[in-house]
């Protein structure tokens, strides 16, 4: 029995499948692997551990390339190694400056490669802008805090009223007249006549 296409899994024109279609839609399975390499790995599969030793025995007869793939699988190449070098800890972002000019200097001394210095310095400049962001964040933390008492003081002003404002007032001129008779201050307003209309 055969199965008829479709007319949309049907090739184009070109003889080439529509975007989106395939002509094996069960298609390779997930995970499987190449033929050739299951054939090279069943051919491999018992002789391994004699390649090894052949391998050995060409390194030490002094080929090259043998001895290269032994020293590569017994002491592989080291992509990166501790850097010994003392920085000033950076806690301020004044102590930044001083982290990247010791690190310039070790680089120019040759303690340190210049890849290690660049890394390095990224460290100490992401520290810098931590820095920064932590001040940024104390300063608008401060700008709020004053922010707030600001419109506590203008709250308070706010809630006194005319009368006790009227009071404070006439204290303060009769503070004033009371204290230098005869002064200019004493001949201010007359606040008890209340305004002129």
């Amino acid at each position: 029995m055969s199965v008829e296409p479709t007319n949309s899994t049907k090739r184009t024109g070109n003889g080439r499948w529509p975007k989106g279609v395939t002509g094996n839609p069960s298609g390779r399975p997930v995970g499987s692997r190449n033929r050739s390499t299951l054939l090279l790995e069943a051919l491999l599969d018992g002789q391994a551990e004699a390649l090894m030793h052949k391998a050995i025995e060409l390194a030490l007869k002094g080929d090259p390339s043998a001895l290269r793939i032994c020293l590569d699988r017994l002491l592989p190449v080291c992509k990166e190694r501790r850097i010994d070098l003392a920085l000033p800890e950076v806690t301020e972002i004044e102590h930044a400056t001083a982290a990247l000019s010791t690190i310039l200097t070790a680089t120019g001394e040759g303690q340190i490669t210049p890849g290690e210095g660049a890394v390095l310095a990224q460290i100490v400049e992401t520290q810098k802008r931590l820095l920064d962001a932590q001040s940024l964040h104390q300063l608008h933390e401060q700008f709020v805090q004053e922010e707030q008492e600001e419109q506590e003081e203008e709250r308070a002003m706010a809630a006194i009223t005319d009368a006790e404002l009227m009071n404070r007032l006439r204290r303060h001129y009769k503070r004033q007249t009371t204290a230098v008779p005869g002064s200019p201050a004493c001949c201010g307003p007359d606040i008890n006549r209340g305004p002129d209309v």
